[in-house]
């Protein structure tokens, strides 16, 4: 049931954000290799596709300043020159032409004739684009991921174990002392995000779930101070779960935390038995250590029927699987 109920148990990933593409991709390397020091993570793999060669083209500031050349023109000559750039369309007295400047395809078929482009200075001297940019061939990005405006890459991370909580631990500690360089961040992950919603959540449940049930013996025994004695009976069965958690290897996941919302309810059933034979005991002219005792004697065997009653019921959904259920 609990696997079924989570269908993403097996992966995580860090998500790595920035400005350049290259650089998350170096970064990715590093974190794929955190990642695999991690015992039970069995698999690694980030989400990017390679695409085709690049030619990538840096330009060279200090030199195009010292020549007047400003690196917009750099880069719009290039273009142009490559990928060509739409001109107004021709008008006919019979249609519409579509006009586009390019070079010749035999004049950028390869990168020397690139590098003999040529720019013209202030003063009318003949400046070629090696002088002004470097040039180098690149494995570049089959498709390029944003959100909020920023580039990322998502390195995923495979598992076994079913203790997600347990497992980001050992993430945070592996990925201790990771610098990464101004401008980039990296986060858990949807599911992390997810996770932590999912804890809020249910600790909203758990508080209000208390709070009905002080509300409601409120009602019933005519106090707001009675019902305080049934709502400290709760901590102590929250100690008996976290004991059988542990010594069964069950992870505190949202099937656990469901658990315990029911928990609240079933655990103040026999508090409320109890309490309210010794208030009729107080009302008939007992003392308080008396109805105590006395009441404590008459509701010990139906708190026992009740309680393991309750534990046979819940057994098999605790034990068992979804086909057993």
């Amino acid at each position: 049931w609990r696997q079924e109920a989570s269908a993403e148990d097996a992966s995580i990933s860090i998500v790595l954000y920035g400005d350049d593409t290259n650089t998350l991709a170096t970064l990715a390397k590093e974190v794929e290799r955190r990642l695999r020091s991690v015992d039970e993570i069995i698999s690694v793999e980030t989400d990017r596709e390679e695409g085709s060669d690049e030619i990538r083209l840096s330009i060279k500031r200090e030199q195009a300043k010292k020549y007047g050349i400003s690196p917009t023109t750099i880069s719009g000559t290039v273009q142009y020159a490559v990928r060509g750039f739409p001109l107004p369309k021709y008008r006919t007295e019979e249609k519409e032409i579509d006009v586009h400047i390019q070079l010749r395809e035999e004049d950028r078929k390869n990168l020397s004739q690139l590098k003999n482009l040529t720019f013209f200075t202030q003063s009318g001297k003949e400046i070629p684009l090696d002088a002004v940019a470097e040039f180098s061939i690149e494995k570049g990005f089959g498709e390029i991921s944003r959100q909020n405006g920023k580039t990322f890459i998502e390195v995923k991370a495979n598992t076994t174990k079913q203790d997600i909580g347990g497992l980001f631990q050992k993430v945070d500690q592996v990925m201790e002392g990771f610098v990464m360089p101004y401008g980039y961040s990296w986060s858990k992950g949807r599911r992390f995000e997810r996770m932590q919603q999912s804890n809020e959540s249910q600790k909203f449940a758990l508080i209000l779930a208390g709070t009905f049930v002080f509300l409601l013996m409120g009602v019933l025994f005519e106090s707001f101070v009675l019902p305080l004695s049934v709502i400290v009976s709760i901590p102590f069965s929250f100690v008996g779960a976290f004991w059988i958690l542990f010594l069964t290897g069950t992870p505190m996941d949202l099937m656990s935390q469901i658990g315990f919302v029911i928990l609240v309810g079933i655990v103040v059933n026999n508090a409320i038995v109890l309490i309210d034979l010794i208030n009729r005991l107080r009302n008939e002219g007992y003392d308080r250590f008396e109805a105590i005792i006395e009441a404590g004697k008459h509701r010990f065997r139906p708190i026992l029927m009740t309680a393991f009653t309750t534990i046979g019921g819940l057994l098999p959904m605790a034990i068992g699987n979804a086909q057993m259920i």
